[in-house]
């Protein structure tokens, strides 16, 4: 005759299947999230090397992050849903000439990446690229950016427009290897941390708040990471401030504590979220952000 199992057997049972599920469920969040992270960084590299051959085609000089027209719809993602009858050109036309009189820093490389779907970080669970569909936006500015999922160093590439504006040479970095082009983001620009106090950090010739204290400039590293920096209420410029806890947890949370960049010479490297934030504070003119090296004005 067959013995049946207990009560106290099963429950048993049934109690060390919760203590293992307990333990491994874990281990397997952190594994999928240190694969999003390994696929996150091929995609940079992959970037990276489209950049290089941007770079080859333009005799070194570095790709603006915006070009825009006065008076032309020239985005190309705009122009292919315009030719084909697709509703979303609509959208975009009612939202203004933020986006279909630009083309941004991702669509310029298009010719060299050949797949929109690198520029969808795994880590940015609401990332879209050329046609925002995911998240919250400003009415006045849906799509602007070209993709929500990395974002380029200010005080490196430039925007550029038909009559002003001229990007830099990538052989007039000071040091290719040691500065940052491209890193996570939910905007396609960012900044570092400034110095502690109400002071804007000049480097290369760049100092978008015009000595305007209340600039939207001083908050550029809430892009940094998960963050989303909401313009309408920019709160204080300090990650050190108490207020700003929740935005250097939103940093972090791209990858865990981590951030993956591309630097000039092209190459791409995992590093810690606090130091995105802190480099320029901490390091002055040797910071990854300064692109000359000097000390800032």
């Amino acid at each position: 005759m067959k013995k049946a199992f207990t009560l106290v057997e099963l429950l048993v049972v049934i109690a060390i299947i919760a203590i293992l599920a307990a333990i491994l469920f874990p281990v397997f969040a952190q594994a999928k999230t240190a694969a999003k992270k390994t696929q996150g960084l091929s995609q940079s590299k992959q970037i990276g090397t489209a950049l290089q051959i941007y770079l080859n085609d333009s005799d070194d000089v570095l790709p603006p992050y915006r070009f825009t027209s006065a008076t032309q719809n020239i985005n190309p993602f705009y122009l292919k849903l315009r030719a084909a009858n697709d509703p979303r050109a609509a959208t975009l036309e009612s939202r203004g000439a933020n986006t279909i009189r630009a083309v941004f820093f991702n669509q310029l490389l298009a010719p060299y990446v050949k797949n929109d779907q690198i520029w969808l970080s795994p880590g940015n669970g609401n990332g879209w690229v050329n046609f925002q569909d995911k998240g919250s936006h400003d009415p006045g500015f849906h799509s602007y950016g070209g993709q929500n999922s990395y974002g380029v160093n200010n005080y490196l590439l430039t925007s550029v427009n038909e009559t002003s504006g001229s990007p830099m040479s990538s052989t007039a970095v000071a040091e290719q290897s040691n500065t940052l082009l491209m890193i996570d983001a939910t905007y396609y620009n960012t900044l570092p941390a400034q110095p502690v106090g109400s002071r804007f950090c000049k480097l290369n010739g760049y100092d978008p708040t015009n000595g305007r204290a209340t600039s939207s400039y001083f908050h550029y590293w809430k892009h940094l990471g998960n963050s989303a920096l909401n313009f309408n209420a920019l709160g204080n410029s300090d990650p050190d401030n108490a207020t700003n806890a929740n935005v250097i947890k939103q940093i972090e949370n791209r990858y865990s504590g981590t951030l993956n960049m591309v630097r000039v010479d092209t190459s791409a490297k995992a590093i810690t979220a606090r130091e995105a934030v802190y480099d320029l504070r901490t390091k002055g003119a040797q910071s990854f952000w300064n692109p000359t090296k000097t000390a800032c004005e």
